[in-house]
């Protein structure tokens, strides 16, 4: 036995001198890398053209995607290989010594399966193992881009033209005439700006408009209280009125189709009430020519009494029941 224990003397020794020959081996490989690193980096400063920011990226892309990495599995294998731990002479030695020939690193387990295996962290023989294999890389995960690689551009909201009055009105849809919406027909749909309206009195633009539609003025039903209609305006639907609660006075310059008298709208040659201002309080004498109502004529209108004695009525249209009509046949009783 004592020859084997020159042997295991023999060995030891000679696994202490390998131990350092690897450190300083392992040493020299990281201090060439760091210098690899370093020389990268300083090629990635000289390219011409690139800022601070780009060099940055450069660098950090290089040591994240690089290719080669900086200790290859092959060195990794030649430094901790199990083949080269032990030389064939002493493991032959050790294989009749019982309870030995399994704590050899690389004899047992890492011969069955094949793997390289690195000495514990206790640094001696028959201390624990761990497989290259086993050891674990984190993944960094590579940047999505889009398949075409341009950035994607969120598009801006769409409005409508009624919601930007003045502003971007497509050809389809109604513009901006004096402050006030005109659709394609001619007729006004809206008010652009209230701009228009001074203590309550609206002049009704006299270029590019033709008449007037039933809700035009839906949206400014309280600021109104007189509204001058010049003699262009030839179509004004039934009920453009209606909505105008604090409407006292319709005054329009007069033409073959409208005209106002006492500040009520009569149109169809005076035969027909087409807008009454629905402020307008107590009683009004209906003249003896009107023979009907307009739709809506009166449907916000707060009066409470229109004599219509002497008149030949075919159609009161949707008169309100708040409304009291006085008729020829009302004076018998």
């Amino acid at each position: 036995m004592e020859w084997c224990e020159e042997i295991y003397v023999e060995w030891k020794s000679a696994e202490v001198l390998r131990r350092l020959e690897r450190t300083a081996a392992v040493l020299l490989l990281l201090m060439l890398a760091v210098a690899g690193v370093e020389y990268g980096n300083e090629r990635i400063q000289g390219l011409p053209g690139e800022g601070a920011v780009e060099r940055e990226e450069k660098a950090a892309e290089t040591a994240l995607y690089g290719k080669e990495p900086i200790v290859s599995e092959s060195i990794l294998s030649g430094i901790y290989g199990a083949d080269e731990i032990l030389s064939a002479d002493i493991k032959s030695a050790f294989e009749g010594i019982p309870g030995k020939s399994a704590d050899i690193p690389g004899n047992a387990a890492g011969e069955a399966s094949g793997a390289a295996v690195v000495p514990g962290a206790d640094s001696i023989p028959g201390g624990p193992e761990v497989s290259v294999s086993e050891i674990a890389v984190p993944e960094t995960a590579a940047p999505v881009l889009p398949e075409d690689g341009k950035e994607t551009l969120v598009p801006e909201e769409e409005f409508p033209p009624e919601s930007l009055p003045g502003e971007g009105m497509s050809e389809s849809g109604p513009k901006n005439v004096n402050g006030f919406l005109v659709d394609t027909s001619g007729m006004i749909c809206g008010i652009a700006h209230a701009d228009v309206i001074s203590d309550g009195y609206v002049i009704l633009p006299s270029e590019e408009c033709s008449g007037i539609r039933a809700t035009a003025f839906a949206d400014i039903s309280e600021l109104i209280t007189e509204i001058y209609i010049p003699s262009e305006i030839t179509r004004i639907e039934e009920g453009a009125f209606a909505c105008l609660r604090s409407l006292e006075w319709l005054e329009a310059e007069g033409s073959d189709v409208c005209f106002t008298e006492d500040g009520v709208l009569f149109s169809e040659n005076g035969t027909c009430i087409l807008g009454f201002p629905s402020a307008r309080t107590g009683a009004y004498k209906v003249p003896q020519r009107v023979t009907r109502f307009a739709e809506d004529a009166f449907a916000t209108a707060q009066i409470e009494i229109l004599d219509a004695v002497g008149c030949s009525l075919s159609d009161t249209g949707n008169l309100p029941s708040s409304i009291r009509l006085l008729l020829s046949g009302d004076l018998a009783g």
